[in-house]
């Protein structure tokens, strides 16, 4: 039984740790992917958007929400695509900073209106207006040359929240680096565990040899090995250990000889 909630003990511990592998891969594979002029973040011509706002929340088929992670398609300026009214695009306006990093964030909006400079006028589907800022100045129009990526419907629900979270300090800490260190202390108390199965299956193995080459019945070797065993165990408890300890020899008084 206990050899069974060890081994379950282990897959489980394995399981864990594949994940925890799985998830830095993808956290170093969004912090150290290759990000052009523009600090678009580009993964095999896809660009990994973690969604800020509920802007674009609604009943279309390539509708999201905030938290989601969109992976939309890096835009090859030199084979630029003809944008057309409907398209989903990602874009940078001079100074929006949605999430107050101090950075200037990637919005990912539909194309309401083609202007005739070939411009666009840009908006989230849940709002009412064309894109303006906070303080409803309306956003310069986009132009075809500012478009970084574009977006088909493909994303993954809730991720980007995730992924924004383990790139805080105490996120990566709670999630990648607490499990990392404590599956780093299960393996090295394995190890130990180990080792010492293996020098107990040494020592009982060399036993074995010396009580079968002795003159000795097949049922005192049996009973030899037995009493070898129960030895070890004893010796591997705290109650043996102390049983076993020498005891002082009481102090013998010295004798006096009374005077006569």
């Amino acid at each position: 039984m206990r050899n069974k909630l060890i081994k379950v003990l282990n897959i489980i511990v394995d399981i864990l740790v594949v994940c925890v592998l799985i998830v830095s891969i993808l956290i170093l594979t969004m912090v150290l992917t290759t990000k052009g002029d523009d600090g678009v973040p580009n993964v095999f011509g896809k660009a990994p958007i973690t969604v800020l706002s509920d802007s674009m929340k609604g009943d279309k088929p390539d509708d999201f929400e905030k938290g989601d992670l969109l992976l939309c398609d890096v835009v090859d300026k030199q084979n630029a695509p003809k944008y057309k009214v409907g398209d989903v695009i990602t874009f940078k306006i001079p100074g929006v900073d949605i999430d107050k990093d101090e950075q200037e964030d990637f919005i990912t909006h539909r194309i309401y209106k083609v202007n005739k400079d070939g411009t666009f006028k840009t908006k989230g589907d849940a709002n009412s207006t064309y894109d303006q800022d906070p303080k409803a100045n309306a956003w310069p129009d986009v132009s075809p040359a500012n478009v970084l990526a574009t977006y088909h419907g493909s994303k993954i629900g809730g991720l980007g929240s995730f992924i924004a979270y383990l790139q805080t300090s105490l996120g990566f800490f709670l999630v990648i680096l607490l499990p990392m260190i404590i599956f780093f202390l299960y393996q090295a108390i394995r190890v130990v565990i180990n080792i010492v199965a293996y020098n107990k299956e040494k020592s009982l193995k060399k036993a074995q040899e010396m009580i079968q080459s002795a003159d000795l019945t097949e049922e005192q070797k049996q009973k030899a090995i037995e009493e070898y065993l129960a030895q070890q165990e004893n010796k591997e408890t705290p109650e043996a250990q102390a049983e076993t300890k020498p005891e002082e020899e009481p102090k013998q008084e010295a004798e006096t000889e009374s005077e006569e």
